[in-house]
């Protein structure tokens, strides 16, 4: 299905009014076999809950897909809806990864990006107590399930990303890795959302000196694993992008049934 013109200009215009909250990839099916269409939604909310966006090619930097046959670059048409909907000719594990451009924000107000810097531990310069202006950038994937035994780790495939370390379809603790810029995201703080039709949780997790971690998966439901990397621009990119600070924000997404 493909929207119409006035309402692609509606999210192009709104896109911005939900920058401080989290972009995810969530499909209709998890478990994918050779020939079946994967559908996916790229989802910006709050706690699992939030609003599906059409593929907007503005808003897009990459799009692809990697399975043990190698790389495969999706091409979408802006208005698609629901964004990603692509046939697949692989039955085993794969991934679907997302890149969305640069965006600029500017906060309403200090205290708005003080709760948000307060959410994920991040450090940000003290002395600035102007409101900030910020680019921010999402990095986002599915794991799918596939056949039996068709696990595989992938290389660092996008500059901030959520690496799994073993299957969480077949583990009740999920293993990952956490690469910003090809060195591991260590000792930093996430978040693990997770909702099924007995509720909702929110869980804090630290990755150690390796950007490793350990994630609680047993449960059957949706897992939301979120990242976020904040840096404080130097004088020449302040002067570039007409911000203080670039937030990166790394996603995973997969659901256990």
């Amino acid at each position: 299905m493909r929207i119409c013109l006035a309402v692609i200009v509606y999210f192009l215009i709104n896109s911005n009014s939900l920058n401080a909250h989290e972009l995810w990839l969530e499909a209709d099916q998890y478990k994918l076999k050779s020939g079946e269409k994967l559908i996916a939604n790229i989802k910006v909310g709050q706690n699992l809950v939030g609003e599906s966006y059409p593929y907007l090619s503005q808003e897009t930097e990459r799009l692809f897909l990697v399975s043990k046959k190698g790389f495969k670059k999706l091409n979408q048409i802006d208005g698609d809806y629901p964004a990603i909907q692509q046939t697949v000719n692989y039955s085993g594990i794969q991934y679907l990864y997302y890149q969305s451009n640069k965006e600029f924000l500017k906060y309403q107000d200090y205290k708005t990006f003080i709760e948000f810097t307060d959410e994920y531990d991040l450090n940000y310069d003290l002395k600035n107590k102007n409101i900030p202006n910020e680019i921010y950038q999402r990095f986002s994937k599915i794991i799918f399930n596939g056949e039996p035994n068709s696990f595989f780790k992938t290389k660092q495939n996008l500059e901030f990303e959520i690496v799994n370390q073993n299957d969480p379809y077949q583990n009740n603790i999920s293993e990952i890795k956490i690469f910003l810029k090809k060195k591991p995201f260590i000792d930093k703080k996430i978040i693990v959302f997770f909702k099924n039709e007995n509720g909702f949780e929110r869980k804090i997790y630290q990755t150690d000196t390796n950007g490793f971690v350990k994630i609680d998966s047993s449960k059957k439901g949706l897992y939301l694993i979120s990242a976020v990397d904040l840096e404080t621009l130097n004088l020449i990119d302040q002067i570039k992008y007409k911000a203080d600070y670039y937030s990166r924000w790394a996603s995973l997404t997969f659901r256990k049934n």
